[in-house]
């Protein structure tokens, strides 16, 4: 043939070097799917538990319901990584404005008042720092990464 040449020995190895550059860049990208899936199933258990807990709030529940309705709506998190926070406020009529947000106690929240149920869990990264090195935090050699929710509700 006249006019083209070929070069079959220049391009051996050329495969091997193209995936040798492509294929960290390929498993990064895979192991940051799977963790970022991993955070979502954990905030939707997260919503799942604080808007239960809002609606057994608005109701009249007790903290102690509260906290179980929370630990029966969080599955397959670690429960001990979990922290809530349970805060009602009142609505003043002769200023017209919300006041400050108050610790929920068992019958503090009155016909009317916003209770506000708050979901705060460490998660911690499946891969560790391989995929995030400084978003996490480190606690006790884990690296974790806050999650925070909530849900707001008016008292019946």
């Amino acid at each position: 043939m006249v006019g083209t040449r070929t070069y079959p020995a220049r391009r051996r190895g050329t495969t091997t070097v193209e995936l040798a550059m492509v294929a960290p860049l390929l498993i990064f990208l895979l192991f940051g799917i799977i963790e970022f899936g991993v955070v979502t199933r954990d905030l939707m258990h997260m919503n799942s538990a604080a808007s239960q807990a809002a609606r057994l709030a608005a109701v009249g529940a007790g903290v102690s319901e509260l906290n179980q309705a929370v630990a029966d709506n969080c599955v397959g998190l670690n429960t001990s990584d979990l922290s809530t926070t349970y805060q009602y406020r009142h609505f003043d009529m002769v200023a017209a404005t919300w006041g400050s947000w108050q610790t929920l106690t068992d019958g503090a929240a009155e016909s009317g008042d916003q209770i506000r149920i708050g979901i705060t869990y460490q998660h911690e990264l499946l891969f560790g720092s391989w995929i995030v090195r400084d978003a996490g935090t480190q606690d006790e050699g884990r690296v974790v990464l806050p999650i925070r929710t909530s849900s707001t509700i008016t008292r019946e």
